[in-house]
């Protein structure tokens, strides 16, 4: 009888092994396949309102131009400047004058000129028209934004120009007033209005389908990515295949493999993807002062990832460079430049002569992106060329060739660029000599060591003796100590940060402080 019961215990624990690991695979299989298809929706549609709240902020300004043409609309002249606006707004195909409900004349010239556009689908909230199927007498289709007698037009398509699976996905945006289709692919379904409620975003599983909205604060337009429940079955087999061979053959040691998996899923880069996704990083702002004057010119935008309390999660250096491991770094810095965008504005407001310094990652400087994410930073109303310094880091250098390309394109777009912690990489004096940059900045080791018997001690000023010989503009970064700020004054440099002069910090207390001028 013992025997018996030995065994049976044998076959239990047997089952067990093999079947709890089983399980286990196909309920992992099934939420990842449900978790893929919700960042997927939530991605996309992310991007769409993205590309969406720009098309606004082209709109409104090329309205605001148009309201203040000096010159009748319809004139030659009329038509010349419209063409010119037409041309500085990536997303604008075509914008004109409205008589009658009838577009008198555009940028179209002749070709869209007494073209009606009545009956417009709706009116928005906003007092905007729209025509979203609007033919301007061209063989395409346009959507059309009038508002006080002007009209701004775009092709659907370039808003939604995403690769995706067409099959089973559907994406595109909406006006949320009226739930109308404006552009994209399949249609918002009536009953997602009252699952979105007053909210701005919102992610659920209504009529068969995993949805994502996301709803712009500026506008009445929304954006959507949906994709079929009945496709994630296919998602699901296809991880079932993976894990679930894996509980037969291995019996315990799969199970400790998909606990290994579990904790993967909480390991450092997801943990990165999930704050990036729900926004828990912040920006924090360190002045940069004048030091013959203590004036503030500017501030440095500096990531912080804090807990509700304030306090930090991890320290920046720690996450940006498991960021760069993992290839998440121009995730980050899309979310700085954004932040910047957001927030910058109401630091020019009291320092109309001021800069926000924002930091580039080596991998940023050898893509093809940056400067079109720089160019669109500069589209940001009160924010001017001469309001942004791109720091760079020595890593950055050694690539030179995609870098210096970088370099010349951010500089055209009259943005400075400044190389960061010089001295603490690995590149040469001769990429410093060829690359055409605008400020140096001392790291904060080499100012540490200043009035000290360190070997370092002097290196500071050999570094002001480089920026200076190749006309560069010095930055001191670290200054704590009224002793260095003085040293570094009289030997040339002029302009420092540090704890002598305030300590990184959220844009709202920054300019709750007295002006240091």
């Amino acid at each position: 009888m013992r025997s018996r019961n030995t065994t049976l215990i044998a076959v239990a624990i047997t089952l067990l092994a093999t079947g709890l690991p089983v399980l286990a695979a196909l309920y992992l299989a099934h939420r990842e396949s449900v978790s893929v298809a919700s960042a997927q929706t939530q991605a996309i549609a992310g991007e769409l309102l993205v590309r969406t709240e720009r098309l606004v902020a082209q709109t409104a300004a090329a309205y605001h131009r148009m309201q203040t043409l000096t010159v009748p609309p319809c004139s030659d002249a009329g038509r010349r400047q419209m063409v010119a606006i037409a041309l500085d707004y990536n997303y604008l195909k075509a914008v004109g004058y409205v008589v009658d409900g009838h577009v008198a004349c555009s940028s179209f010239a002749s070709r869209a000129n007494a073209v009606s556009l009545a009956p417009f689908a709706y009116t928005s909230r906003f007092g905007v028209r729209v025509a979203p199927n609007a033919d301007l007498g061209t063989s395409k289709r346009f959507l059309v934004f009038e508002k006080d007698d002007y009209v701004a037009a775009i092709l659907p398509e370039a808003l939604v120009d995403i690769p995706f699976d067409q099959e089973h996905m559907s994406s595109g945006v909406f006006g949320r007033d009226e739930w109308l289709r404006l552009a994209g692919n399949g249609t918002p379904d009536p009953r997602w209005r009252k699952r979105l409620g007053r909210a701005n975003q919102a992610t659920f599983v209504e009529g068969g389908k995993l949805v994502t909205i996301r709803a712009s604060a500026q506008s009445d337009l929304a954006s959507y990515s949906a994709i079929s429940i009945a496709y994630l079955p296919s998602r699901f087999v296809a991880f079932a295949v993976v894990l679930v061979p894996i509980g037969l053959l291995l019996g315990l040691a799969a199970m400790l493999a998909i606990l290994y998996l579990v904790r993967q899923r909480t390991s450092l880069p997801a943990l990165l993807r999930s704050a990036i996704r729900k926004r828990e990083f912040v920006l924090h702002y360190q002045p940069i002062v004048e030091l013959g004057s203590g004036r503030t010119v500017g501030a440095e935008a500096l990531l912080r990832w804090l807990r509700d309390d304030g306090t930090a999660i991890m320290r920046p250096d720690a996450f940006v460079r498991a960021a760069e491991d993992c290839g998440l770094i121009r995730d980050l810095t899309d979310y700085v430049l954004e932040r910047v965008a957001a927030e910058a504005p109401a630091f020019l407001q009291r320092y109309p002569d001021g800069y926000i310094s924002v930091n580039l990652s080596p991998a940023d400087l050898h893509g093809t992106r940056i400067v079109g994410q720089l160019r669109g930073l500069l589209e940001t109303p009160a924010i001017a060329a001469g309001n942004i310094l791109a720091e760079i880091t020595e890593h950055s250098l050694l690539d030179p060739k995609h870098a210096s390309e970088n370099i010349r394109s951010i500089r055209a777009l009259g943005i400075r660029v400044a190389i960061d912690d010089f001295g603490t990489g690995f590149s040469s004096l001769s990429h410093l000599a060829t690359l055409k940059t605008d400020c140096l900045k001392i790291d904060k080791v080499f100012v540490d060591s200043i009035g000290t018997d360190s070997a370092t001690s002097e290196v500071a000023l050999h570094i002001v003796r480089i920026a200076h010989s190749l006309g560069l503009t010095v930055i001191a970064e670290g200054v704590e100590h009224r002793l260095q700020a003085d040293f570094l004054h009289r030997h040339g440099v002029s302009y420092a940060q540090g704890w002598l002069f305030g300590q990184a910090q959220p844009m709202d207390t920054l300019l709750c402080q007295p002006p240091a001028d």
